[in-house]
């Protein structure tokens, strides 16, 4: 998912959970009685002011509407990526059509980066983010050389990368980690 699309959810799920937590203190205090003796669900005020307008329903229903529409929108974006699922590298029509399945891209950069001795895990995607970019996440054993796992990343992987889809100036961010797992199943 994107950084926008993140950074929603994350607004609306924290405002949204506030709602409902106070919202929820709020019914659990009436209903113990904390305001005095529990209302009825709908107080009376509310029952004759229903009875005397007939467009309340249609208010009602028409929220409950806007808000699964809102729902539903929010449904949608969270269904959107910015991952590259095919690279089209063709680049005059008539002489034809180029096109690379990102996953083969990457599957083959995580299998290169495994390979390089210190490495115990890799991913990698390809977003589209204003251009194309890619990005390598690898996981390093407790005995890794850095340095020279960097090395290795920058002068192979990238050029390799960079080469497989015919862009020299393909942007690149490599992430090193500490590795999660046991380091002796990175030994080679």
């Amino acid at each position: 998912m994107s950084r926008r699309v993140d950074t929603a959810n994350r607004t609306v799920l924290t405002l949204l959970g506030m709602l409902l937590l106070g919202g929820g203190g709020a019914g659990l205090a009436a209903g113990s009685g904390a305001f005095g003796d529990p209302p009825p669900v709908l107080p009376a005020a509310a029952r004759r002011f229903e009875d005397d307008q007939p467009w309340f329903w249609w208010a009602v229903a028409g929220a409950g509407l806007l808000i699964a529409l809102l729902a539903l929108r929010w449904l949608l974006a969270q269904l959107h990526t910015d991952r590259l699922s095919r690279l089209d590298l063709t680049r005059d029509d008539r002489e034809g059509r180029t096109v690379v399945h990102a996953g083969a891209l990457t599957d083959a950069i995580e299998e290169e980066a495994q390979a390089l001795r210190g490495v115990v895990g890799a991913s990698a995607r390809l977003v589209e983010d204003r251009g194309r970019k890619l990005t390598v996440a690898v996981e390093l054993a407790d005995h890794a050389d850095v340095a020279e796992v960097r090395r290795a990343l920058e002068d192979r992987l990238v050029a390799h990368a960079r080469q497989a889809i015919d862009d020299p100036d393909l942007p690149v961010d490599v992430e090193l980690r500490p590795g999660r797992r046991s380091g002796s199943r990175g030994l080679r």
